[in-house]
């Protein structure tokens, strides 16, 4: 998917996160989103996923050319992000399955062969609250990359990662990055962004 920032600006109440933001995230790309805590990276991945409003300006879709009407958009978006809350009273199995109502695996991937990429196939009857903050944020990741969807956003990626975490991220990434979009909102973390091939720094928008 591409997506198209027309002058966006974002702001709550008086104070301004960013404005007079224009730019292109072209369809198959790989970006990186990056500013310090509090710089405004996750309210841009936010406004991007249709989460959040503009104060000002446009954001257009595109797939293969042909424009995306905005409400159909996050159907075509995944998100990763230590803030995404988990249904916790779900086991990891009834999660997944809970997931298919809204977006399909990507080919070859079923509910239980995701938990193993996730490395949490024996947790698979566990409830989610019982969960680690790393196994949370492993199957966070997992189902973004294993979505079948064309845009995916990844927040801050290594939050909650112990080293071999990392190591199991930067697998994840080159095995499921098919050629789709990805943005990466980091705080300057190479880890997260050793695959983007171009950057935007908020800063540059304040």
């Amino acid at each position: 998917m591409e997506v198209r920032l027309e002058g966006i600006a974002r702001k709550f109440n008086r104070q301004k996160v960013f404005s007079n933001l224009s730019y292109t995230f072209e369809q198959g790309g790989t970006y990186a989103i990056l500013g310090g805590n509090g710089s405004g990276k996750s309210t841009l991945i936010k406004t991007v996923l249709g989460a959040l409003g503009t104060s000002k300006g446009k954001i257009h879709y595109y797939s293969n050319g042909t424009s995306v009407h905005p409400n159909d958009a996050p159907y075509r978006i995944s998100i990763a992000a230590p803030y995404l809350e988990l249904i916790e009273e779900l086991t990891a199995l009834e999660f997944l399955r809970f997931h298919l109502k809204f977006k399909n695996f990507t080919a070859g991937l079923t509910p239980p062969s995701l938990l193993k990429l996730a490395r949490l196939e024996e947790a698979r009857d566990k409830q989610i609250r019982n969960f680690s903050s790393g196994m949370k944020q492993r199957l966070r990741l997992a189902l973004a990359l294993g979505s079948d969807v064309s845009l995916i956003l990844l927040d801050e990626p290594s939050s909650n990662l112990d080293p071999a975490g990392m190591e199991w991220y930067k697998k994840l990434i080159q095995e499921y990055r098919q050629d789709r979009t990805i943005l990466v909102g980091s705080n300057f973390n190479e880890t997260e962004i050793h695959f983007c091939e171009h950057q935007l720094e908020i800063k540059n928008y304040k």
